[in-house]
């Protein structure tokens, strides 16, 4: 591959992690309305453990599509490292993404299943915000 063909690989991953990233905003909006609906309804213990359930698979979708987001940027780090390493001349873009990624050769394949720390965070914090919403009572009286 040379240095176009793998840029191009990145912007068809990044377009395809846009669609994945417009469905997870969609199931967490879907998500918010099933914890409304369902203190709205009072509902019951099997309908908490649904929307649970579904909001925790949301958490675990959105956790994938982080994932796939860095995997891409650390994978196209490593492959324009590694071009470079062969003695190809980059361009200054190609150089300035590297040196900003920070990912090389030197450290391997980056980890397949891993999103960044902020990402982290925005998950744990959702999680929290879908237990806490279902199972806890959170007015002030």
């Amino acid at each position: 591959m040379n240095e176009l063909d793998i840029l191009n690989h990145f912007q068809l991953a990044f377009v395809a992690n846009a669609v994945y990233m417009l469905t997870f905003t969609g199931l967490v909006f879907i998500t918010f309305r099933l914890i409304r609906f369902q203190r709205e309804q009072n509902s019951n213990i099997l309908g908490k453990i649904l929307v649970s359930v579904f909001g925790l698979c949301t958490v675990f979708y959105g956790y994938t599509v982080f994932s796939y987001l860095r995997n891409a940027q650390l994978a196209q780090s490593y492959r324009l490292s590694e071009l470079k390493e062969s003695g190809v001349k980059l361009s200054k873009v190609t150089d300035s993404f590297i040196d900003f990624t920070g990912h090389t050769v030197s450290e391997g394949w980056p980890p397949a299943f891993m999103p960044e720390p902020a990402a982290n965070i925005f998950l744990i914090t959702f999680a929290v915000m879908i237990i806490a919403g279902t199972w806890l009572k959170l007015s002030k009286e």
